[in-house]
């Protein structure tokens, strides 16, 4: 959020309703996210961030935040909107009770108002009293049935946030000899192309060089996978862009390692970097990157 004014967010509504999410969605669009801050801090914590700072920042308020009232949330927002004006927004995020107990059955998690009785009588507690807190809100946002892909659009949305995030896009080439990279999205095996080992002559060099260039390249085969490949990203990286996932790593590997991961990963990442994405590139067996 560089070069825009620092934006200050307050995310609360009903526990399960999706507020962690949000806070998620708000921290990879670029600004500082915490949750369950007790209330009594969150001036300090303004103070030193956005005002001293310069950072925007993206606060959640729920059940569990202590010191957390009805009142005392109006008290906060009517200071914080003294202070910031239109760079405050107050966000309510809420759910039906079949929803929330929903959910909170699926995942097994416990009610911050369990010790009020039954998990139904927890979520009612918990929606009466956020009922108070609710006119509060600059923008509201209902989540019942909704994908967290909806969420995040109709937030980003209501913030006038830019709803699509650029994607980092980690490239790794890898020898089968050794394990696969960890945290890896695609992994595309290179070991039916040509291999250049064979050729006495061109062992040495490594999958950067022009000499394996070429002739990987002579390989038809091998070069209809790669631009088959390509119009797979087409379809894919605009996608993991709009749904916010910021993050994508793709391994290439082949037998040693050196020549056709390491071609295959070049040729990939010039390919995107001419489409400006954000590019690493490690090459795992020859200890480099590009």
């Amino acid at each position: 959020m560089d070069g825009k004014k620092p934006k200050l967010i307050l995310v609360t509504g009903a526990s399960g309703a999706g507020l962690s999410t949000a806070l998620s969605i708000l921290e990879d669009a670029g600004l500082t996210a915490v949750d369950n801050l007790p209330l009594a801090l969150i001036d300090n914590l303004v103070a030193l961030e956005v005002e001293s700072g310069g950072r925007s920042l993206a606060i959640g308020l729920d059940a569990r935040t202590t010191g957390f009232s009805a009142d005392a949330v109006e008290t906060l927002v009517r200071n914080l909107r003294r202070r910031f004006g239109d760079d405050l927004t107050t966000v309510f995020i809420g759910a039906s009770q079949d929803d929330l107990i929903r959910r909170f059955n699926a995942t097994r998690r416990q009610h911050p108002l369990a010790s009020e009785g039954t998990l139904a009588e927890a979520v009612a507690a918990d929606m009466m009293r956020m009922n108070d807190v609710s006119p509060l809100a600059d923008l509201h946002i209902d989540t019942s049935g909704a994908k967290p892909a909806d969420l995040r659009a109709v937030l980003l949305s209501g913030l006038g946030m830019e709803a699509a995030v650029p994607v980092q896009i980690n490239l790794i080439s890898f020898s089968y000899r050794r394990r696969l990279p960890d945290h890896s999205d695609l992994v595309v095996d290179m070991r039916f192309a040509e291999n250049p080992h064979w050729v006495a002559e061109l062992r040495p060099y490594d999958g950067r060089d022009p000499q394996i260039v070429a002739f990987l390249e002579a390989d038809e085969g091998a070069v209809r996978v790669l631009d088959s490949f390509k119009t797979i990203l087409n379809e894919m990286l605009p996608r993991l862009a709009r749904e916010g996932r910021p993050l994508a790593t793709i391994a290439f590997g082949c037998t040693g390692g050196r020549h056709r991961s390491v071609w295959a990963s070049e040729s990939i990442a010039a390919w995107l970097r001419a489409q400006d994405y954000n590019v690493s590139l490690t090459h795992r067996e020859l200890g480099a990157t590009g």
